[in-house]
């Protein structure tokens, strides 16, 4: 069994519309998307000492909102990814906007921990959740040879936003108070929202993929097969990657004794992620889709065993920008693999299934890297773990 050649009938649409500048406006409203989605679950990293400072919370309860919001996103996922196969992506857009925004808001006004728990059950079940297959999906379905390409650009506003807003909101932080981050940033989405996602639209004005070909199916045997392969793999890289996407700011801070050099971290960690999406993209249109993800997972394992041995904030740093390059891979190649494995009418369904196996083990690596640092005070070993 291979999952790496499907038939040319799943390949999508006969016509590339990569000419047409409505595909252009997709990948851009995608990678927008992708870049509040990501970011929004990053900003766990550099709220986390004020929350702990303001409440007397452990590392532990905090990282486990990350863990919440990736438990959402991963169950979410699974219902809403199906529904994108289904309904007219604008519905989903909608919901998924308003939910990012209302849990950020939320999140500004918390005042116990349940708050702040459901919260990210908010941003991740019912905003970023919902969001996340119309993202990945429509714009590559606008593109037959430079597919790799596209999905890599929209992905790679994944890896810059996990930098880019975690970034903005220490300075706010910073500047202002953690709850006045939150409400702007807040307002902030909701104006980015309100200004890409009506571009953002499939081909041949199809509002659910069932519409562009058949109509959608349950998984095919062969396709159960090589997405359960997926699964598994994503697992594995989504619990070693939750460490230090989770605790790399406040590890680099702690280490380097200045929290803005730890933000800085996870800053130069997401931009050259953003560079390396687009760069795995663009291996996966020439060696193929499984090779690279392999080669992905290689340099993120490496990276993340190498974070105990620095300590210096040059090295640690420079090492920060070959993780993100190695590990922003990952996703890329994995939506690529799960797309070339299924026919384009039930790429929701697997993307949703292969997903909660992910963030399964997002969530996994992001509390245990809280935990362990709770009982032995070092990242340590929770990285050489992860």
């Amino acid at each position: 069994m291979s999952i790496q050649h499907a038939p040319p009938a799943r390949m999508g649409p006969a016509r590339d519309y990569a000419a047409d500048p409505r595909a252009i406006l997709a990948v851009v409203g995608g990678t927008v998307g992708m870049a509040l989605g990501f970011g929004a679950l990053a900003l766990t990293s550099v709220f986390m000492l004020p929350l702990e400072q303001a409440f007397g919370w452990s590392r532990a309860e905090v990282s486990l909102g990350y863990a919440i919001a990736a438990a959402g996103m991963a169950v979410g996922g699974l219902v809403w990814g199906r529904l994108s196969d289904r309904i007219d992506i604008r519905i989903l857009l909608t919901i998924g906007g308003a939910g990012m925004v209302l849990a950020l808001l939320a999140m500004a006004a918390t005042q116990s921990l349940w708050h702040f728990y459901a919260a990210n059950l908010v941003l991740g079940g019912f905003g970023f959740a919902v969001l996340y297959a119309p993202l990945v999906s429509a714009p590559g379905e606008w593109f037959v040879r430079n597919r790799g390409l596209a999905i890599g650009i929209v992905t790679a506003g994944g890896a810059a936003g996990q930098g880019i807003l975690p970034y903005a909101a220490s300075l706010l932080i910073r500047e202002l108070d953690w709850r006045s981050a939150f409400l702007i940033l807040g307002i902030v989405v909701l104006a980015t929202v309100v200004l890409t996602f009506p571009h953002l639209r499939r081909p041949d004005g199809a509002v659910a993929a069932g519409q562009a070909s058949t109509k959608a199916g349950p998984l095919q045997a062969v396709e159960r097969a090589g997405i359960a392969v997926l699964a598994l793999a994503a697992f594995m890289c989504c619990t070693c990657m939750g460490v230090p996407l989770v605790h790399l700011a406040s590890f680099v801070g702690a280490l380097c004794g200045s929290p803005q050099l730890g933000a800085t971290s996870l800053l130069i960690a997401m931009l050259a992620g953003a560079v390396g999406r687009v760069c795995f993209g663009l291996i996966a249109d020439r060696v193929g889709n499984l090779p690279s993800y392999a080669l992905a997972s290689v340099v993120q394992t490496a990276c993340v065993l190498a974070y105990p041995l620095f300590a210096d904030a040059v090295a640690l740093l420079t090492l920060s920008a070959v993780f993100g390059f190695g590990f922003s891979g990952n996703m890329t190649c994995l939506i690529l693999c799960v797309r070339e494995t299924v026919a384009a009418n039930r790429f929701g369904s697997a993307l949703g299934v292969v997903m909660l196996i992910a963030w399964a083990g997002m969530a996994a690596g992001g509390y245990l890297g809280g935990l362990i640092y709770d009982l032995y005070a070092s990242y340590g070993l929770a990285f050489v773990l992860a």
